[in-house]
């Protein structure tokens, strides 16, 4: 797990004016949106007995805690303990962490870490066609299972002839050489791959599929905790299929996660087909959590410890970019290598890893 990062937390339409918590990082966090529909983010905890400020309720800008009330503004400062006077100074240690927050894209972003304003990433920026041209449709799932080896999963080209091997990966050809380019920038990292599908199918999705031979699938993750897949199915053309898995994974801990997955698509987008399109999109990842969560090791093993081929590409840029910020101090205490061999995982370029 890494500081230093903007984290989409949760989905906007979630966050209204009463307190919600969010549990991440090993921590607990409260969000709520004050008078003015601004999300305001502190730590969720009462700097007096340590009370659950997500149990208590919102007064204007600020919040009570459940305990003994004590009000706290969003810098996290408290301004009024109902036990004391008046005239009696609130301790200066009366301060609840906040954090800052922003709302872009359809969720809120919660940045984690220490670094002054000027020297923060930028939040990514999501396909356009994405939210003006497809329907959406929300879910939220905890996973037992590790958020990088989560993501990892959804970087993989060729996980699904074997993993999806019931569903659409029918569809997929047994012996297809993988080998792409991945374009990287600090942060994030992308790529693509085309292939002719192959064979009839039984479910829904693949019977909508049928006669549109060549797939297109493109694969991106977003530093620290995104990943997207745009599958086109038909071509590139005004009557392809196009499919957008958008997730954002919360680590909760090293080894559970909770995901907040977008499923977008330009077919069948009456509104209430999301429970269907909701359904779909959970069976579809849950193929991939059975097995990641038997996977020996939770939490991101280091780059020499396992084997690498090709196909392995955009997966080997995800886990560079990871162990690059590792070496520059910004794992959390709870990773699991030293940093030490996250800098040597990270010198090594990917191309003798994948040959």
């Amino acid at each position: 797990m890494l500081k230093n990062f903007w984290y989409a937390c949760e989905f906007s339409s979630e966050v209204t004016h009463q307190p919600k918590q969010i549990v991440m990082l090993n921590q607990r966090f409260v969000v709520y949106r004050n008078s003015q529909g601004q999300v305001i983010a502190l730590k969720d905890q009462c700097p007096h007995r340590g009370a659950a400020l997500s149990l208590g309720w919102v007064e204007g800008d600020c919040i009570r805690c459940p305990y003994h009330g004590w009000k706290f503004q969003a810098d996290g400062r408290c301004i009024d303990i109902p036990a004391n006077a008046p005239e009696v100074p609130i301790p200066k240690k009366a301060i609840a962490t906040s954090y800052p927050v922003r709302e872009s894209q359809g969720f809120i972003w919660l940045f984690y870490g220490d670094l002054p304003e000027a020297e923060r990433h930028p939040l990514p920026t999501f396909p356009a066609y994405l939210s003006t041209k497809m329907h959406a449709a929300y879910n939220d799932e905890i996973e037992c299972a590790n958020y990088a080896r989560l993501m990892e999963v959804n970087l993989d080209f060729a996980h699904v002839v074997a993993i999806h091997r019931k569903s659409f990966g029918q569809r997929v050809p047994m012996n297809k050489q993988i080998k792409y380019r991945v374009q990287e920038d600090a942060w994030s990292g992308v790529a693509q791959f085309s292939y002719d599908s192959l064979g009839d199918s039984k479910t829904v999705l693949n019977l909508l599929l049928g006669g549109r031979p060549e797939f297109t699938t493109t694969l991106t993750y977003y530093l620290p905790n995104i990943t997207l897949a745009e599958i086109h199915v038909g071509g590139k053309g005004k009557n392809a299929i196009k499919i957008g898995i958008l997730v954002a994974y919360l680590p909760i801990d090293e080894k559970t996660s909770r995901s907040k997955r977008v499923f977008y698509r330009n077919f069948l987008t009456l509104p209430w087909l999301d429970g269907w399109a909701r359904k779909l999109d959970y069976a579809m990842g849950h193929e991939d959590t059975v097995v990641v969560e038997t996977l020996a090791e939770q939490p991101m093993p280091r780059i020499s410890e396992e084997l690498h081929v090709a196909a392995d590409a955009l997966a080997l840029s995800f886990r560079k970019q990871q162990q690059k910020y590792l070496a520059k101090g910004w794992g959390l205490e709870s990773s699991r290598h030293p940093l030490t061999s996250a800098t040597e995982d990270a010198t090594q370029p990917v191309t003798s890893l994948v040959n």
